[in-house]
């Protein structure tokens, strides 16, 4: 019994130095006293470490050992993660694995039993799978955040279209001199002049160059009395501008004839305030240029007729009297018959000579014609409005006279019949009316631009991406500077193409971009025009559309049969030019953009799918 005492105790001791399996049986053989035949015994241990590595001081084990083991973790991990159904639920697990005291982390107590040789790869290994399990924990959480967010939006769901109490529910309204200016820009966007709002092209404080000097008045001319202003500056060389002709001189800098551009915005002058003057008010300006003998006096007194006969109606009496202006030779002012009297509404000119040489533009080879007036002047004709303050005092009984747009109402107000406010009789009488006699009646579509809309309309240029970089705040978006040869520099674009684009891969990339659209942010990044691409049907795949190795920067994509101009910005936006145009827009069998089955190419031949992408839209 003794002797099978010290065998069982030193088989425990011996133990301590090889692996210990689960209930390991321990066979131990003695001999008996009295008999020369071996006696078994047989003795089981408890588990005592969860980890087979975790191994005496003295053993070494290899780091292929190892990178078994964390393999067996990861597989667990992965069980796990596919089923936790919450993001706790998936942090908990995080914790369990990659915590202090998880098997990952603990897998660095190893070192002292690698070989020299091994040692140095320890921590590679443990950072790539702690790597990879923190990629599987980021996805499955996102995921489940995304689900959580739409069952709470499924739950919190409230219809909104459900009808208030009344259809003149105290919401506030339009105000009169934001309807005139709209309905003033939308009329000359409708003969493609483009809008020009942006703050650095039109710029509420600037420099005397381009509020006077740019404009024919040096420092001594006796029209800036009619134009004192507000300094910001000793020198007076900053100020509050006085007119918005300064976004002409801006805009012929940085573009070339020919040009249309209508120029709204906020003025200023020190003028006393009464009921006919105040130091802030609005202007808006048109300037047209083009090859000399192609604009002439005749043409600027069509235009202004046609926007003055759609301002205050198709009978409305216009008068042109010779005038003067010092950017404007020869210059006229506008008076129309309104109401039973003349009265004087705007002034308009050839553009001098002068001022195209200052902007840097060639008298010899351009001219063409210029106009303004004033909004709240045309707004107290309109709406017969008596002081000028009115526009500026808040007073809500002011504003409830007014429709909410510009073309509610507006016939019979030219007509000289008064504007219907809503009254509490008038009030209770449609609510009470059935549903659908209550539908808002639908604003009147704008007439489509000449000529059909095809794939001409598009100003599609060759580009290259000079730079690129992650948007800061959508996950989705790249943001890159793409070059299309336009003397401005490069455009400044956002792609929504990270799920399918590496950024490295993208410095270089000759793309196509679409031109003629107007500056849009996304997610705050201001973007000017498009990327076009192919892509399969289901959206999965998409592919950059690449111009020929030969084509210029800057060039032009055509489409054999489809020689239109293209539109301006205002158009492709208004008339909803893309909705029309993309549906005929696909990639052929060998990967080469069409439309309607036409090819879009450059002088050194058709655009292509980058991997030639078939029958894509």
């Amino acid at each position: 019994m003794m002797l099978r005492t010290a065998f069982l105790l030193l088989a425990a001791a011996h133990a301590s130095a090889f692996t210990i399996t689960p209930h390991t049986q321990l066979k131990v053989h003695t001999s008996g006293a009295t008999s020369n035949t071996a006696a078994e015994y047989s003795y089981s241990t408890p588990h005592c470490r969860t980890s087979p590595l975790f191994m005496a001081d003295t053993t070494e084990i290899s780091i292929d050992d190892i990178k078994a083991e964390l393999q067996q973790h990861k597989q667990d991990f992965d069980a796990k993660m596919n089923e936790a159904k919450n993001v706790s639920e998936t942090e908990a697990i995080r914790v369990e694995y990659l915590g202090k005291k998880g098997p990952i982390n603990r897998a660095m107590s190893y070192m002292r039993n690698l070989p020299n040789e091994d040692k140095p790869k320890l921590g590679a290994v443990v950072n790539q799978i702690k790597s990879e399990l923190e990629g599987v924990i980021s996805e499955r959480k996102e995921m489940l955040q995304l689900s959580e967010i739409e069952n709470q939006m499924k739950e919190e769901a409230i219809d909104v279209t459900q009808p208030g109490l009344t259809p003149y529910a105290d919401i506030g309204r339009r105000h009169p001199l934001s309807m005139v200016m709209e309905k003033a820009v939308d009329i000359f966007t409708s003969l493609g002049y483009d809008t020009v709002t942006d703050c650095a092209d039109s710029p509420e404080i600037e420099t005397d160059y381009y509020c006077f000097e740019a404009l024919n008045c040096p420092k001594d001319h006796p029209a800036r009395d009619m134009q004192d202003t507000f300094y910001l500056t000793p020198d007076l060389g900053r100020m509050l501008r006085t007119h918005t002709s300064a976004v002409q001189i801006r805009q012929l800098e940085k573009r070339q004839p020919p040009l249309r551009i209508v120029a709204p915005g906020r003025v200023y002058r020190k003028d006393d305030i009464d009921a006919t003057h105040s130091m802030i008010f609005h202007q808006i300006e048109i300037l047209a240029l083009d090859e000399r003998g192609k604009l002439n006096l005749g043409h600027l007194k069509g235009t202004v007729e046609h926007f003055l006969k759609n301002m205050f109606g198709p009978d409305v009496k216009v008068r042109f009297r010779g005038s003067y202006f010092p950017f404007t030779e020869p210059s006229m002012e506008v008076d129309v018959f309104f109401r039973g009297k003349w009265l004087e509404v705007l002034g308009c000119g050839m553009v001098d000579p002068n001022v195209l040489t200052m902007a840097g533009v060639d008298p010899e080879k351009y001219s063409g014609f210029a106009a303004g007036f004033g909004v709240e002047r045309f707004a107290m004709v309109i709406h017969q409005i008596q002081d000028i303050r009115s526009f500026f005092n808040g007073d809500k009984r002011f504003l409830e006279q007014f429709p909410h747009f510009y073309d509610e109402g507006l016939t019979s107000m030219l007509k000289g019949e008064s504007s219907k406010a809503p009254t509490a009789s008038t009030e209770s009488a449609v609510a009470e009316k059935p549903k659908e006699e209550q539908k808002p009646q639908k604003k009147e579509n704008s007439p489509p631009p000449e000529g059909d809309i095809d794939v001409s309309k598009l100003d599609i240029r060759v580009g290259v991406i000079t730079k690129a970089w992650l948007h800061e705040e959508a996950d989705k978006l790249f943001c890159e500077e793409i070059d299309i040869g336009e003397e401005s520099g490069p455009r400044q674009i956002a792609s929504g193409l990270r799920a399918h684009y590496n950024l490295e891969d993208l410095e270089g990339q000759r793309v196509l971009v679409l031109a003629n659209l107007k500056t849009r942010k996304l997610v705050g990044f201001p973007s000017h025009g498009m990327v076009l691409c192919a892509a399969s049907e289901d959206g999965s795949k998409v592919e950059f559309i690449e111009p020929p190795a030969d084509a210029e920067i800057g060039e032009r994509v055509m489409c054999e049969g489809y020689d239109g101009e293209p539109a301006t910005e205002n158009q492709i936006l208004k008339k909803k030019m893309l909705d029309k145009i993309f549906p005929d827009l696909s990639t052929d069998s060998n990967g080469v953009a069409t439309f309607n089955g036409v090819q879009l190419s450059t002088s050194a031949g058709p655009c292509v799918a980058q991997n030639k992408m078939a029958n894509s839209p």
